[in-house]
């Protein structure tokens, strides 16, 4: 399968069913590919990380990148969650990870282009964390995301997550559904708030333990929320000091080597109250690691929905 257009390429039985019953490739802090040379502090930098990136600002990039890839290559891989973490800088917006990375608007912009020459393409937009921003800031924000996405943002009006899938997307016109969380004021009909696609964090350190953290999270969906299973670990202080000679990179080749045995055991798919939780959306660092097998192994996982579908009408 092309994952340049994965979505499209479905079967429509699935194309039929609620994106938040299929498995979905994520990107973790997505846009921090945009940290270069020379990136200054955000506000979202901890002291520590900002008397290092004074002393040894390579061995701060060294853990700030989660990406290395840019948006329109995460697209190409099959990439369809984006998790945005946005500050802003003298009235500008900017996406950040301890350290600031590029101007928000560029970056989407590329994102919209792809969509409107893959016209059965969806993208779920996850603006996850906002620093040093206020009413007016997001009020402005909200304004830009308005004019730069329009029409091709699913609406509150345009049905519930139980109606939002991909043929009645493309019916629409829809390939936007855009998630903004934790917001001081009232928002758009356009976004949706965070409880309609919860994102548990791990925060741990070892594999073991997170895929211990997973499976237990999991039993908190409900059916009709979507849902993010993170297979990210999150380095502590400590962590970091034991490995100065390391990076995030190397991490994240550990946790994908390790996790991904975990991953092809889950079954994604609709389900009952009173019956296991199934799988949604997965992210992960530095997506295209090993030529991009994660966002192929989570693809793959819809045809496990297919199939059992199959045998239900045999």
């Amino acid at each position: 399968m092309d994952k340049a257009q994965w979505m499209t390429s479905l079967p429509s039985q699935l194309r039929n069913m609620a994106i938040i019953n299929l498995a979905i490739p994520g990107s973790h802090n997505t846009m921090s590919y945009g940290i270069k040379s020379g990136a200054k502090p955000s506000p979202d930098a901890e002291k520590s990380t900002i008397w290092l990136n004074f002393c040894f600002p390579w061995f701060v990039r060294r853990w700030a990148k989660t990406q290395s890839s840019c948006i329109s290559e995460q697209l190409l891989l099959g990439v369809r969650y984006f998790d945005l973490r946005v500050c802003q800088k003298n009235e500008k917006f900017f996406f950040a990870h301890g350290l600031f990375a590029m101007e928000v608007f560029d970056p989407l912009e590329d994102l919209k282009q792809y969509l409107l020459s893959h016209k059965g393409e969806v993208c779920i937009l996850d603006f996850q964390h906002f620093y040093d921003m206020n009413v007016k800031h997001h009020v402005k924000l909200h304004d830009r995301l308005l004019e730069l996405f329009g029409s091709l943002l699913y609406s509150k009006s345009d049905g519930t997550l139980a109606d939002f899938t991909l043929n009645r997307c493309s019916t629409l016109g829809r390939q936007v559904f855009l998630i903004y969380r934790r917001c001081p004021v009232l928002l758009p009909n356009e976004f949706w708030p965070s409880n309609s696609w919860p994102t548990p964090w791990p925060n741990v350190t070892s594999v073991k333990k997170l895929e211990t953290y997973l499976q237990n999270s999991l039993l908190s969906r409900k059916p009709t929320q979507g849902f993010i299973s993170q297979c990210i670990l999150t380095p502590s202080g400590k962590y970091i000091a034991l490995r100065c000679f390391s990076s995030l990179h190397r991490t994240a080749k550990k946790v994908d080597k390790k996790i991904q045995p975990w991953i092809e055991e889950q079954m994604p798919g609709p389900f009952q109250e009173n019956e296991p939780p199934k799988t949604n959306v997965f992210i992960t660092d530095f997506v295209n690691l090993n030529d991009g097998q994660f966002c192929n192994s989570v693809v793959e996982l819809n045809f496990k929905i297919e199939n059992r579908l199959q045998i239900g009408d045999a």
